[in-house]
């Protein structure tokens, strides 16, 4: 199989990272009609993912946005199964596709760990990757499977801070600066999601560490209506600001911004994007804290393209890998002002170069966890 030149990689690698989360991979075709892949001469894989809902407007659009710039990029076979809000379906699914005409297969989120650990040792010749959290590879285990996690808390830390100097502002008109009042609505409390909140308090108090930080769950993925309620409550209590952590349940704290007319940080997707139909809306939403699951699986394909042994191996991703990071679209460019954006720019340098360390709920004591979202509320 003819190979990737190393220097061409680096080269794209390096780009991806100056142009940041803001950005994602082309999306225009080939010149003249030929496909990336024959422009290359690589091998192109055939990939399927595996997820709940594909159009939730965060999370799982993330990934599947990633097969659809695989097949505009390179011409790549691909096709998303959903298996809806029924996690039980995720064991058949992954069998019904494994072993057959998929060279790879995606799943995404803590509960797809299991299921693909059982499967993809029944299938020891199919190729497997799994994002959003890992397995283990140590002495060999897993060979067939890529597993990545990611550091939420470094994105989370920049929209705490974010969160604080708007609530801070002279300049944001929706914003009260006497609050010093922002909300975090998360979707599950567990590990993964208060890895955000502790960033998100962490950011927010490195700005002003008298500002307080709500913190509620919704207990679902999916229920916007649960996520709208909770952050009416937030907004209601004096929040200039409220970032959501909810997945599709997260919605629904983005009409709540617009009803209120107070100030949004959307997460995974680029969520501001999504509702340029609505520009009242989408001007509220400052920015979104990415998490670049489509960034992601295009970089592991272009890996394994490459002849890289990228299976068997897994990696935590964050600031520093162009994966996680704030969006940088024209919304946050025209109603962020620049001092504020300057700011953020500053802070995730000094998170790339190790002056600022985020805390991080994994491996921290679920007591010690609570007291930092308690001590932080008002």
């Amino acid at each position: 199989m003819k190979k990737f030149s190393a220097i061409v990689l680096a080269l794209t690698l390096m780009a991806s990272l100056l142009i940041g989360c803001g950005g994602s991979p082309s999306s225009e075709p080939a010149a003249s009609g030929a496909s990336g892949a024959e422009q290359t001469g690589a091998e192109v894989p055939s990939v399927v993912l595996i997820t709940g809902n594909a159009s939730d407007k965060s999370f799982s659009e993330s990934a599947a946005n990633g097969l659809k710039q695989l097949t505009e990029q390179y011409g790549a076979k691909t096709k998303v199964i959903e298996y809806g809000n029924d996690d039980t379906k995720i064991l058949p699914t992954l069998e019904d596709v494994s072993g057959g005409e998929w060279d790879i297969i995606v799943a995404i989120g803590f509960q797809s760990a299991e299921p693909m650990v059982e499967v993809a040792a029944k299938f020891p010749d199919q190729k497997y990757i799994l994002l959003d959290t890992q397995v283990d590879h140590e002495n060999g285990a897993n060979p067939n499977i890529y597993s990545a996690d990611y550091k939420g808390n470094e994105g989370a830390f920049l929209a705490g801070a974010l969160a604080a100097m708007v609530s801070t502002s002279e300049e944001m008109p929706n914003a009260d600066p006497a609050s010093k009042l922002v909300g975090f609505v998360g979707g599950m409390d567990i590990t993964l999601i208060n890895d955000f909140v502790l960033g998100f308090i962490q950011g927010a108090q490195y700005i002003d560490p008298e500002m307080k930080v709500i913190t509620s769950y919704t207990a679902s993925w999916t229920d916007a209506a649960k996520g709208k309620e909770i952050a009416k409550t937030m907004f209601d209590a004096g929040c200039d600001v409220v970032y959501n952590g909810a997945g599709g349940a997260g919605l629904g704290a983005l009409d709540a911004g617009k009803e209120a007319q107070k100030y949004s940080i959307g997460t995974d997707s680029d969520q501001s994007l999504l509702y340029e139909d609505d520009p009242e809306k989408a001007n509220l939403i400052l920015t979104s804290q990415l998490k670049s699951l489509d960034k992601n699986i295009v970089q592991v394909v272009e890996r394994y393209m490459n002849g890289e042994e990228v299976f068997g191996t897994g990696e935590t991703l964050g600031v520093a890998e162009g994966i996680i990071c704030l969006s940088n679209n024209e919304y946050y460019q025209k109603n962020v002002p620049q001092d504020i954006r300057d700011r953020i720019t500053e802070l995730e340098e000094k998170i790339l170069s190790g002056e600022i360390v985020v805390d991080t709920a994994y491996g921290m004591d679920e007591a010690q966890v609570k007291e930092i979202i308690n001590n932080a509320r008002p």
